[in-house]
């Protein structure tokens, strides 16, 4: 006998008591808010981090993606879409030398970069998460300069409470991919100012 139908059975009739529909939506909401609580827990101790030892870094970062909205996300597609294909190609090359009789460590060659692109990923959610934090107080702010610990918790809060949602994954995935675009965005117009002043000198 089906479980589900014998549940249906023992409950239906029954004033007050959940039938097995509202059981498994109630389940999955507990399980959405514990992952996200979970979660966000981590980027919040690495959102602090960031406060703590790069918090101007992490203002730039946030105006850049405020002026900037399109280039960063732009930016943050290109760079996730480089980032994957730079892994697939590492795979490719480790399966190869596998295939040629390469001992079996050549396997660390995929490791490290996946390692490397989970770290980066739970970096660029917490960014993303004082970013938000500080373009929504930015307003409430005299000099346009929020405290970056209220930035972090609110920011936290709202991705958070949005990651309950059906569509919230995307919210996240919005946030980090911005967070990534503006980190590289910035990285990429402090080094072409670089090149153009070193090209400058070496014309003179």
């Amino acid at each position: 006998m089906d479980p589900a139908g014998g549940l249906t059975l023992l409950t239906a009739g029954i004033p007050g008591v959940p039938g097995p529909a509202e059981l498994v939506a109630v389940g999955d909401l507990v399980v959405r808010v514990i992952v996200a609580i979970s979660y966000l827990s981590v980027t919040l101790f690495v959102g602090a981090m960031l406060v703590s030892n790069a918090g101007e870094r992490t203002r730039a970062v946030g105006e850049e993606i405020r002026q900037h909205p399109v280039e960063s996300g732009g930016f943050g597609v290109g760079t996730v879409v480089a980032c994957v294909a730079g892994y697939l190609l590492v795979g490719v090359t480790a399966a190869g030398l596998a295939e040629l009789g390469a001992p079996a460590q050549v396997g660390i060659l995929v490791l490290i970069p996946l390692v490397v692109g989970v770290i980066g990923l739970v970096i660029a959610t917490a960014l993303g998460q004082l970013v938000v934090g500080i373009i929504l107080l930015r307003r409430f702010s005299e000099d346009g300069r929020p405290n970056l610990w209220g930035a972090l918790i609110v920011g936290t809060v709202v991705v958070g409470m949005a990651a309950i949602l059906p569509v919230g994954n995307l919210v996240g995935v919005a946030v980090t991919v911005l967070a990534i675009g503006g980190v590289t965005r910035r990285l990429w117009r402090a080094n072409t100012d670089r090149l153009s002043t070193l090209r400058d000198r070496l014309l003179e």
